[in-house]
């Protein structure tokens, strides 16, 4: 075959067709918003043609490519006797609804807009009179969300084959050549892939939807002086203020959290934020922030802030310590503090703040971070937004390591990504020589308004105490 009767498809469509197809969905994505979101006077395109043109590009690239996949995985094939592949159009799902994947390809194009949205309409993501986010994005956040998963799941499924076929042996197990070469299979893969996806995102939407838990751990230091036993850390981490996150949310959290600070006996001591706080600048960003100005009304408790990679892929950082300076938190960057901050300047400990990873300031700047810290004598308290400073922080004798990042894979597939990715994935790991880390699983979300992997957000709440 050649020219236009090379077919992307098994189904024999044309390539052409395909690529006018992709760009006719692409652009009606960017109509459809341009209405939805009144781009007349919200529309902002990248600052140079080429710029615009390679964004538009990369999203017909992307619905051809998630098309293909969709399509070929979802609409179902199997073998005849004589090795062939054949459309298999007698499933079960086909007779239940005999264009049901065309649902799934409809789920996929809107869910694609999403992430490219975030920058041709990245003035228009939150109401800016509520500060909440239009439920617009949250559909498409969750649209997005599905066809995540489900091409996660597809590939699941087709490395099983694959790892059958290859390591195990076709000749070993003839019975499981049976199954998977069969109608059987085929007829069962696609609807459970749908179903199993539906489940995972619907059941984590509605996980989502729950307010934060208030984790609680103590973390033993065998040198903490007697005057900081007792020392109440309260850490927020990825809260992911303005795409799928607003104002209302983030007054939840403050209040849990000024619940946790309000007993006169059981004061906190520091209120912790470990990156990625704001996601973007829709114009209802300060409004959204704005409820962060009530946390924790004591004075006299620290409100500190270390950048994460989100931070870095939507600002310039000095930009964010100005933002979050309006609302009473102050920013540790590269840099540290001595706690409590009394005249006498005794049994203190010490905060340091990193800058993320992605930073390219960050290279070579820990010595200043660690600039007048005696690690025999000081109790040092590192936060980082990544956990993959952990080998640093352990280089430069680090009591406790405050991180986030992970969200503790928030849903399937992107648990694999973050447990492989990173050196730590959740939860509190004490300390091997002298460094203990505590890996936050998220105070909120990113993206899809959907967590799976854990059962919760979290506010965690740190005590520091002295090992006997």
């Amino acid at each position: 075959m050649g020219g236009n009767n090379i077919s992307i498809l098994r189904r024999g469509r044309p390539i052409a067709h395909e690529i006018i197809l992709a760009a006719c969905v692409t652009f009606a994505n960017l109509i459809i918003l341009f209405i939805i979101y009144d781009g007349r006077h919200y529309l902002e395109l990248p600052s140079s043609p080429i710029q615009t043109s390679i964004v538009i590009i990369a999203m017909m690239v992307a619905v051809l490519i998630w098309r293909h996949y969709i399509y070929n995985r979802m609409h179902n094939e199997c073998e005849d006797r004589h090795g062939r592949k054949e459309h298999n159009n007698d499933t079960f799902m086909h007779m239940l609804f005999p264009y049901w994947y065309r649902i799934s390809c409809g789920l996929m194009f809107l869910g694609n807009c999403l992430l490219p949205m975030q920058f041709l309409f990245s003035n228009n993501l939150l109401d800016s009179g509520t500060g909440d986010p239009y439920r617009f994005n949250l559909l498409c956040a969750i649209c997005y969300g599905f066809v995540f998963t489900m091409i996660g799941l597809n590939i699941l499924a087709d490395s099983t084959v694959f790892i059958t076929k290859k390591i195990v042996g076709w000749t070993q197990y003839q019975h499981l050549r049976v199954l998977f070469s069969s109608r059987r299979w085929n007829n069962l893969r696609a609807p459970l892939v749908f179903s199993l996806s539906a489940k995972i995102v619907l059941s984590g939407a509605l996980i989502a939807k729950q307010d934060p838990v208030v984790v609680q751990i103590t973390v033993p230091i065998s040198h903490l002086p007697h005057s900081l036993e007792n020392f109440r850390i309260i850490q927020l981490s990825d809260v992911h203020i303005g795409v799928t996150v607003g104002r209302t949310r983030v007054k939840k959290v403050v209040d849990i959290v000024n619940d946790l600070c309000s007993g006169s006996d059981d004061k906190c001591d520091l209120i912790a934020l470990t990156g990625d706080i704001i996601d973007g600048e829709p114009p209802g960003l300060m409004k959204a922030i704005e409820p962060l100005a009530n946390l924790c009304p004591n004075e006299n408790v620290p409100k500190l802030f270390v950048p994460g990679n989100h931070e870095h892929l939507h600002f310039i950082v000095d930009h964010v310590v100005t933002v979050l300076s309006k609302v009473g938190i102050d920013s540790l960057v590269n840099d540290n503090i001595r706690l409590p901050m009394d005249e006498a300047r005794n049994n203190q400990l010490v905060v340091v703040g990193f800058d993320d990873l992605s930073s390219r300031q960050y290279k070579d700047k820990e010595k200043q971070a660690f600039d007048g810290i005696d690690a025999e004598k000081d109790v040092t308290v590192l936060l980082a937004h990544q956990p993959n400073h952990l080998k640093v922080a352990e280089s430069y004798g680090v009591d406790l390591m405050l991180s986030g990042h992970t969200h503790a894979g928030q849903f399937f597939p992107g648990t694999i990504g973050a447990w492989l990715f990173n050196s730590r994935f959740s939860g509190y790991y004490p300390s091997r020589g002298k460094t203990a880390i505590y890996v936050s699983a998220g105070t909120l979300w990113w993206g899809p308004p959907v967590r799976f992997s854990t059962r919760h957000h979290e506010i965690t709440d740190i005590r520091l105490v002295r090992s006997q």
